[in-house]
Parts: C-alpha cells; sequence; structure tokens
C-alpha cells in the first residue's frame, strides 16, 4: 500500500497535480485544509482511499477522540467551494521572485509545488549557514530536519514580498561573504 500526502496538492505549479490513487486502489491519501484554506492550527483533515482500511480507521477514531470542533467542521465545508486559483498564482509568482532573487549565489532548483525552496548551503554545511542566517534576523531550516545529510536549508515564501526581498539581500551577502572568505559569515547589516 502507498500512502500518498497530499497537503500541497493545489500547489502545483504550471501543470495540473496527479494523486497515485488515480492509477491504484491501494493507495492512502492524506490530505487537509490547512495549507491551501489557510486553516493552519485548525488540525481539520481528512484521508481516503481502500474501503477496508478506512472502516478499521474508524474504528479507531471513534474510540479516540471525538471529533474536530463544529466551527472548523463547517469551515472546512465552505472551504471545499473556495477558488483557490489567485492564491496559487501569487505563490507561484513569489516562488519565481525568490528563485530569481537567490539563483545566481545558490545552487537551487525550482521547484513545481508547495512554498518552499531546499538551496545548496554555502560550504555544504546547513546547520552553520542557517545559524549564520539566523544571527542576521533570517529564519529558515537546516536540511539535516528534512534529511539524513545537512548539506541544504530550506526557506519558505509563505511570506509578504517585503519580507522576500529582505530575504534575498540577506542570502545573498552571506554567500558572497562566504565566496569571498571561504568560510559563511554573518554579514554586517
Amino acid at each position: 500500500m502507498l500512502l500518498s500526502d497530499e497537503i500541497y496538492r493545489v500547489f502545483c505549479y504550471g501543470r495540473p497535480f496527479t494523486s497515485p490513487a488515480e492509477f491504484n486502489e491501494e493507495v492512502l491519501v492524506f490530505d487537509g485544509f490547512s495549507k491551501a484554506y489557510g486553516m493552519t492550527g485548525w488540525r481539520l483533515g481528512y484521508a481516503h482511499g481502500p474501503a477496508r482500511l478506512i472502516e478499521e480507521m474508524i474504528k479507531l477514531q471513534q474510540f479516540t477522540f471525538v471529533c474536530a470542533p463544529s466551527m472548523v467542521q463547517y469551515a472546512g465545508i465552505a472551504a471545499l467551494d473556495w477558488d483557490t486559483t489567485s492564491t496559487v498564482r501569487d505563490y507561484e509568482r513569489k516562488r519565481d521572485r525568490l528563485y530569481e532573487g537567490i539563483r545566481e549565489h545558490f545552487e537551487v532548483s525550482r521547484p513545481d509545488g508547495a512554498f518552499y525552496l531546499f538551496p545548496r548551503a554555502p560550504g555544504d554545511n546547513g546547520t552553520e549557514f542557517v545559524s549564520n542566517a539566523i544571527r542576521s534576523n533570517l529564519l529558515c531550516i537546516p536540511g539535516a530536519t528534512f534529511s539524513r545529510r545537512d548539506t541544504h536549508f530550506r526557506l519558505s515564501y509563505a511570506a509578504s514580498d517585503e519580507t522576500i526581498d529582505r530575504g534575498i539581500g540577506i542570502l545573498n551577502q552571506l554567500a558572497q561573504v562566504h565566496e569571498s572568505r571561504g568560510v559563511a559569515a554573518s554579514p554586517a547589516l
């Protein structure tokens, strides 16, 4: 059985999202409302898949907790009628802004979905680079949080254009300092 986390399904740039459940009945899909509809923290999600498995999941759910609060359930129902097209276009524009802003100084791929970039850290030390970024008042996450390797870092572009532009400036300054000295150092801002 394949478990498919589809929480970012609406954030698919340049092509429609394709779920593996379209091709195989033995796929259990997890989805929710936090990313696509800005309902972060409300913890409303759902699953669909093989009936025998869903039936067992319902039994487990019934004996472990009652339900999501009714106002959250009503918000989820309303969200299903919400057109996310303009939101997705805005995030695609933010992705391009950040990608274009840092690609000269970083090895980075332009993602086809979600709202994160995963650049290679100068010096191949994500934790050290992130520490320098944090000292420069820029929050990003070391790649070791998501991988066994610590060569990259994660950037979110779920931010205002002003914040993205400030981040681009700090990142490029950190990269230039590393390039000129051969070490990652915090710039004087």
